[in-house]
């Protein structure tokens, strides 16, 4: 019979995973600070469960740590909690199955929105307190608008630079395969680069094109905090954002823990 976690002390060191659809991350959170953050792909068991160990390892404590999971990939998370309660005999905590979303949200269903799109936003209000965007350049791009008030509006949702690359290559008789990259010139010179400069440019401009939209529905250009798997080629493009944060869903996933902690009391 496994058990299911006590309460935590709130200062006391956690892990969070974020399971994505490409990769997976990790990393401790302690009094809301985020260490060691890594990535393995999602799927990839040994990778994942070496990386688990070495984190678990790291927690300083008295009993096993708490381990807090948001996922957008059920069969994967399956995996992980499987992997959690074989290694510490002990449930994880899930976002949304468990453990309350870490910040309001104002969508028509908010069991349907992706946690992953939640923790990041909660993240960013966290840092700014003021209405924001939130750009995750995933393989899904998602562009997320938080009010001043906290609360998760709505976003829009479009094929990341790795998917849009992989779609050409695989609907088409003679595109290939080509991995998401900046060429050194506007427009590109080969096959390959002009491949790269249409998705990357053409997604840069569809983002600001949606940005500029929320504005005009708040009457004021928001601050810009971006963050995903392909956030660092993407942001030579978008001259647009204010803050580029590498890890913001894992920070999230942490602030759902701490507020869970305040609600029940801990």
């Amino acid at each position: 019979m496994l058990k299911v976690p006590p309460p935590y002390d709130p200062k006391a060191a956690i892990v969070v995973i974020d399971i994505g659809n490409s990769n997976t991350g990790l990393a401790t959170w302690q009094a809301g600070e985020l260490k060691t953050p890594i990535s393995v792909a999602t799927g990839d068991r040994t990778a994942f469960a070496e990386a688990f160990q070495a984190h678990i390892d790291a927690c300083p404590r008295e009993g096993p740590p708490a381990v807090v999971i948001g996922s957008v990939v059920p069969e994967a998370l399956k995996l992980v909690r499987w992997l959690v309660s074989e290694t510490l005999d002990r449930e994880a905590l899930v976002i949304g199955d468990g453990l309350p979303l870490p910040i309001d949200v104002g969508v028509l269903d908010a069991r349907a929105i992706g946690v992953d799109r939640v923790c990041a936003a909660a993240a960013a209000y966290d840092r700014l307190r003021a209405a924001c965007v939130i750009v995750d350049f995933g393989s899904a791009a998602t562009v997320d608008l938080v009010d001043d008030d906290g609360v998760l509006l709505g976003g829009a949702i479009l094929p990341g630079p790795s998917l849009q690359l992989r779609s050409l290559h695989e609907h088409t008789a003679q595109l290939p395969a080509v991995a998401p990259g900046v060429p050194e010139t506007a427009y590109g010179r080969n096959t390959e680069e002009a491949m790269q400069t249409g998705v990357c440019r053409g997604l840069a401009g569809a983002v600001r094109a949606i940005i500029e939209g929320y504005a005009s529905s708040i009457n004021r250009w928001p601050q810009t905090v971006a963050t995903g798997g392909d956030l660092e080629f993407m942001a030579t493009h978008c001259d647009f954002l204010d803050s580029l944060v590498p890890h913001l869903t894992l920070q999230g996933i942490g602030l759902a823990y701490a507020k869970h902690l305040t609600n029940v009391g801990a």
